[in-house]
């Protein structure tokens, strides 16, 4: 059965083959997709399909489904026959992200999560393009008898964030973001990462972090997100100092364990109190593939004035999502992390080393409800 988006797709197969190419190399790619939202007329693009050599997975919506069809009557994926390739198309129609995972059967897809539609808001928000986006059907909350909470609390907590992100129009990038764009004084934020999503196709977390949990600290919500995107101008533009930022640290340490690097530049990399001789100009080289990676990554923020509330939405937040304490989403097969120096951040998914291992006080989402009722 044909598609009105099925020409659409075969248009772009070009770009598409050279993203799964460099999707099977171990790195997720983006397409930009110019001329898509003239194709149809959709309140969210959002939409994922899977496609293993010449078979595509079932798609719930019909623009992803016709994508999924069209490459794989390509043939584009069949030179990797035991990786199974999907397709992300982002919710404003603009990209769609290509990942790979091998030596699994691919799974048939699920319906998305409901989310909220978007809604005017003020602030910082304000000139974010959106990755994190309304998609169809809303999942069913199952039981789980391991000792953690079902997919309803999980469900709930995303649901939230979908409410977030409208207040806000939409996630942000580090890359386009400064002091003046009005950040709240003191917050809790949320990262997400291309490529990394949940069993229903909608954006899985892979970072929680706050600031200034001690009486004493003087830390900014901004100064903790400048510190984590590193330099944008300056002396060393695109670079960072990771000995700064814990975030920096790890993720840097896994591109050098993914890249096979010297274990003299792990060593260097990682101590607290400087380059080892020699290693400073390897180590500028790092800082600014880190900053490529994390300014790449879409994040939402929530002003959270009270210290005591910030760090129980912290590790509540980590306890929910991680796949060591209470979380059900695991890690692409092709995520970053599973690189990382750490075993906490291979096992649990996120980016994340503390709280990893905790159970979820479920009542933090009733705070987490407030607060965001807060930012209209």
């Amino acid at each position: 059965m044909t598609s009105k988006y099925d020409a659409y797709w075969a248009g772009q197969l070009a770009p598409i083959r050279a993203a799964i190419e460099l999707a099977a190399s171990g790195e997720p790619a983006v397409v930009q997709l110019p001329g898509l939202r003239n194709a149809g007329e959709r309140q969210s693009w959002h939409g994922a399909v899977e496609v293993r050599g010449h078979a595509a997975m079932p798609a719930s919506m019909a623009h992803a489904r016709s994508l999924g069809n069209t490459v794989a009557a390509s043939g584009l994926c069949a030179p990797w026959p035991r990786s199974t390739f999907r397709f992300t198309i982002a919710a404003a129609g603009g990209t769609l992200t290509v990942s790979a995972a091998s030596g699994h059967d691919p799974q048939p897809a699920t319906p998305a999560a409901k989310w909220p539609a978007r809604a005017p808001g003020n602030g910082p928000g304000a000139r974010g393009a959106s990755a994190l986006e309304p998609a169809a059907g809303m999942p069913l909350a199952g039981g789980h008898h391991d000792g953690r909470p079902d997919d309803g609390a999980a469900d709930r907590f995303y649901l939230a964030l979908g409410e977030l992100a409208a207040i806000l129009r939409g996630p942000r990038h580090l890359r386009d973001c400064q002091a003046a764009d009005g950040w709240p004084p003191q917050g809790v934020y949320f990262f997400f990462e291309p490529g990394e999503l949940r069993a229903d196709g909608t954006d899985r977390v892979i970072r929680v972090g706050t600031h200034a949990l001690t009486a004493t600290s003087r830390a900014t919500l901004w100064s903790r997100l400048r510190q984590h995107r590193g330099h944008l101008s300056g002396s060393h533009p695109g670079g960072g100092n990771h000995r700064a930022s814990v975030f920096r640290r790890h993720v840097g340490a896994a591109l050098i364990r993914r890249g096979n690097l010297p274990t003299g530049l792990l060593d260097s990399w990682l101590d607290r109190h400087g380059p080892a001789p020699g290693r400073a100009a390897q180590e500028a080289q790092i800082e600014q593939a880190v900053s490529h990676h994390i300014q790449a990554m879409p994040f939402l923020w929530l002003a959270v004035p009270d210290r005591t509330d910030r760090g129980y939405i912290e590790r509540n937040s980590i306890a929910l999502t991680s796949r060591l304490g209470q979380g059900l989403d695991p890690p692409s097969g092709t995520w970053l992390g599973r690189h990382a120096d750490r075993t906490e951040i291979r096992t649990s998914g996120l980016w994340n080393v503390d709280h990893v291992h905790h159970r979820c006080d479920t009542g933090f989402l009733d705070l987490l409800d407030k607060l965001i009722r807060r930012q209209h």
